[in-house]
């Protein structure tokens, strides 16, 4: 079977954290689907990256400062659809105090991609897609709520917080979803599947079944962006390959 196809041609995507990873993957997609890509990243020149973005706009952006997040919303101009795919990184030359800053900052809703989705709302709203404009969180929100809520009530807090959003905007016409795996990239070469421990049971597979892939959470990003899914907000995706919710995907 093939990997699902759309067509995004002359939408606007913003990819947060569309450098790498998931990403890097969901970025490259919407731009093979014919979309206008952004991506952000932490670095200053795009060359600092292992992957070529030559086909994406760039724009730095580092979501533990306030100015950052307020120059790439003023910057990014219009958009449809906004994917948040960037984990919590705070600096390591960070003293504790600081640390403590952001942390706190962030579970008031001050920084990390919540902060540079609330400004880029209206936007969003001004989408002629089909069902508005979109937002699809992915489990790299999680590592934000970790720092808002602890790590024991993270996954609860994404699957809540993309809700509470969701029900929040839908007078705004914009949707928000989000794509519940952990995607994780081992210092040797090969991505493999793990399980959640914190949010279900611990499965086993048989040697029949297949390991999930990038691009099976890209599909599912894509699927939630899409007009294929504009009657659809305020509910997360389990990507798990299981059928058993809660199980996490990784690589």
């Amino acid at each position: 079977m093939g990997v699902p196809s759309y067509d995004f041609s002359g939408r606007r995507v913003l990819v947060v954290g569309g450098t790498r990873g998931l990403g890097h993957q969901v970025a490259r997609s919407f731009q093979r689907s014919g979309a206008a890509v952004t991506v952000t990243g932490t670095q200053s020149l795009t060359s600092a990256y292992d992957v070529r973005l030559d086909a994406f706009s760039y724009l730095r952006l580092d979501l533990t400062s306030h100015d950052s997040i307020v120059r790439v919303a003023e910057q990014v101009g219009a958009v449809d659809i906004v994917v948040n795919a960037a984990g919590a990184r705070i600096p390591h030359s960070s003293d504790v105090h600081e640390q403590e800053f952001v942390s706190h900052s962030v579970r008031l809703g001050l920084l990390g991609p919540s902060q540079l989705t609330h400004r880029l709302r209206h936007r969003l709203a001004e989408s002629s897609m089909r069902g508005g404009g979109a937002v699809v969180n992915t489990h790299h929100v999680r590592r934000w709520c970790e720092m808002a809520v602890g790590a024991a009530n993270a996954h609860t807090e994404m699957l809540n917080g993309t809700a509470r959003l969701a029900a929040a905007w839908a007078a705004n016409g914009v949707r928000v979803n989000g794509v519940a795996s952990t995607v994780m990239v081992p210092r040797q070469s090969q991505l493999r599947v793990q399980i959640d421990r914190q949010s279900g049971p611990l499965l086993t597979r048989t040697r029949t079944q297949r390991t999930g892939t990038l691009q099976d959470v890209t599909s599912a990003v894509l699927f939630l962006a899409s007009t294929g899914s504009a009657f659809i907000t305020g509910q997360t995706l389990m990507v798990n390959g299981s059928g058993a919710g809660g199980a996490r995907i990784a690589y």
